[in-house]
């Protein structure tokens, strides 16, 4: 079946950065719910209170329960992801919370509308088809952010009422009912086309975002990428206990090259650079090109100094290797500074003003790689006497 040239119920499936936002939404916003809370607790009450019906009085005192409890559901999600990330597998855990309540407040709202039909005052009549349509625009314009969900929850709050509404004689319930159905493949219509133009706007505002966060020539992480990243990988290292280590690296010999062989060839120097930096680079490190020549990788899971000098060490050599531009043949070297988180109660920028100090001594003594002197669990023993010159604010050297 096609609506307007797009065939009904077909949904693309969006990145996992699309889907986690689109999961984000769902707990977005509160007062709907609360609104719906106390909707569903008024209809049903002033429904009990004309016919005394006690099947009537326990749906809405369930339905009022669920839909509360979907309030501290949002609540619990709040509390859960702040601060941090939402992956897509707990994206897909919370999603399936969401599912469940949504698919049982449809049930229980549908179940008041078919018991109402049952019972004999027509003006009961209408207040269960005012609930039953205030609710399905709260899904037309809440759960489209899960198509499917949505549709199904929309099936499940329309068909049983309908076919009650069916069983009454008289053109009025005959026209009610159409009424009904033809609400029902609006708001599915609605839904499609709602949820085809938010795909369209997440992907482009979150493809627009990673442009922001890359440089352009390497494609590297850049500056924004590292002040957003840095204190959570800072956090995470006092929170976990493990090390982490900031290498600031400046290549040496760049601006004669670039001077000397143009500007294309020094493009493709620091695009070389960066691949070999990104082949000595984990999924979970941090690498980002400050700019000209600057670099910066963060190290994490460190245990020892010996892995930093041995990470650094790489670098050096691997960076060392001739270039081939062209027709030519181009050396460089680099200097990197390394400040190391053990233990210590540092901020990110005071682990970056270390590497940067660290950076300055290599360049200046030009002994290629200085450690900011490290706390005394990642030395080892025979190194203490070193460790002591922390509170002096000295350099190791290698």
């Amino acid at each position: 079946m096609n609506v307007a040239g797009r065939p009904l119920l077909r949904f693309e499936e969006p990145s996992d950065a699309v889907y986690v936002e689109l999961v984000d939404a769902l707990f977005r916003v509160i007062p709907p719910m609360v609104l719906l809370a106390l909707s569903l607790g008024t209809v049903g009450t002033a429904i009990f209170s004309k016919t005394g019906d006690l099947p009537i009085l326990a749906l809405t005192v369930a339905g009022f329960l669920i839909a509360s409890e979907r309030v501290l559901l949002v609540l619990r999600y709040r509390r859960a992801t702040a601060g941090e990330p939402l992956s897509t597998p707990t994206a897909r855990i919370w999603e399936r919370r969401f599912a469940v309540r949504a698919v049982v407040t449809s049930s229980i709202i549908s179940a008041i509308g078919v018991r109402s039909f049952m019972l004999p005052p027509a003006s009961i009549h209408m207040l269960s088809i005012a609930l039953l349509v205030a609710f399905g625009a709260g899904i037309v314009t809440r759960v489209v952010y899960r198509p499917l969900l949505a549709i199904g929850c929309l099936l499940l709050l329309s068909i049983p009422p309908t076919i009650a509404c069916l069983l009454h004689d008289g053109t009025v319930y005959l026209c009610l009912a159409g009424l009904q159905l033809l609400f029902l493949f609006g708001a599915i219509e609605t839904v499609q086309h709602l949820y085809t133009t938010i795909v369209s706007q997440l992907t482009l505002k979150l493809s627009f975002a990673g442009l922001a966060r890359l440089d352009p020539l390497t494609g590297l992480s850049n500056r924004l990428v590292l002040s957003e990243n840095l204190e959570r990988l800072v956090a995470t290292a006092h929170r976990t206990g493990d090390g982490l280590a900031i290498h600031s690296l400046d290549l040496n010999h760049f601006k004669a090259a670039n001077d000397r062989y143009g500007h294309p060839a020094g493009d493709a120097l620091l695009k070389e650079v960066a691949r070999r930096l990104a082949l000595l680079t984990r999924a979970s490190d941090l690498l980002v090109r400050l700019g000209g020549d600057e670099f910066i990788l963060v190290q994490t899971g460190v245990s020892h100094r010996e892995q930093t000098l041995a990470l650094a060490s790489r670098i050096v050599a691997d960076l060392s290797a001739d270039y081939h531009v062209a027709d030519d043949i181009i050396q460089l070297g680099t200097s990197i500074g390394i400040a190391v988180l053990a233990g210590d109660q540092l901020s990110a920028d005071e682990l970056l003003a270390r590497a940067d100090q660290a950076l300055y001594h290599a360049k200046r003594t030009g002994s290629g790689i200085s450690v900011y002197t490290v706390a005394p669990q990642l030395v080892p023993i025979g190194d203490r006497e070193t460790d002591a010159a922390d509170e002096r604010k000295t350099f190791g050297r290698r």
